[in-house]
């Protein structure tokens, strides 16, 4: 029987892997332009200004790198590395704008900043697993194609470093 835990499910429907492919080129290891404590802040103001939806559909774009999307402060490659994970090819598990409502709700419910730096430690592999939430034997991945662990210790629930405290 599966076990989720409010943790779990807050990561799994902030996660973008479900609807989207990130771009390759946003998975490079780079020195990133701000902090995340800066990018945090940068984006809860533009979720204010542009309101949560409009915000991240743009996100997902940036994240997709389509055409005629600039790249700004709210690409999260502005701020961290993103594993490498995000790019592995497949189709979407949910629609581009069932994402959206699920997550604008979500951001009203966690609170903006806080909703921001789940998604950064989301992007950043703390991806739920089959196995944290016991749905599979240990090494089948939760909705991942494959075994690619960029950074595996970062996946599951992060202990040692709890960034909501910056």
């Amino acid at each position: 029987m599966p076990h989720f835990t409010e943790d779990s499910l807050r990561r799994i429907i902030i996660n973008p892997f479900y609807a989207i492919t990130v771009a390759p080129q946003l998975t490079e290891e780079h020195t990133p332009a701000m902090d995340e404590t800066e990018w945090v802040r940068t984006n809860a103001t533009l979720i204010g200004e542009m309101e949560a939806a409009g915000w991240l559909r743009l996100l997902l774009d940036m994240l997709e790198s389509k055409d005629g999307v600039p790249q700004g402060p709210i690409n999260p490659f502005q701020a961290m590395d993103i594993d490498p994970l995000f790019t592995i090819e497949h189709p979407a598990l949910i629609e581009r704008e069932m994402w959206v409502d699920a997550n604008v709700m979500h951001i009203r419910d966690m609170g903006t900043e806080g909703w921001l730096r789940q998604l950064l430690d989301v992007l950043g592999g703390d991806i739920v697993t089959a196995e944290e939430v016991e749905l599979s034997p240990p090494s089948i991945h939760f909705g991942y194609g494959g075994p690619v662990r960029a950074h595996a210790h970062h996946r599951g629930k992060k202990k040692l470093k709890q960034r909501h405290h910056q």
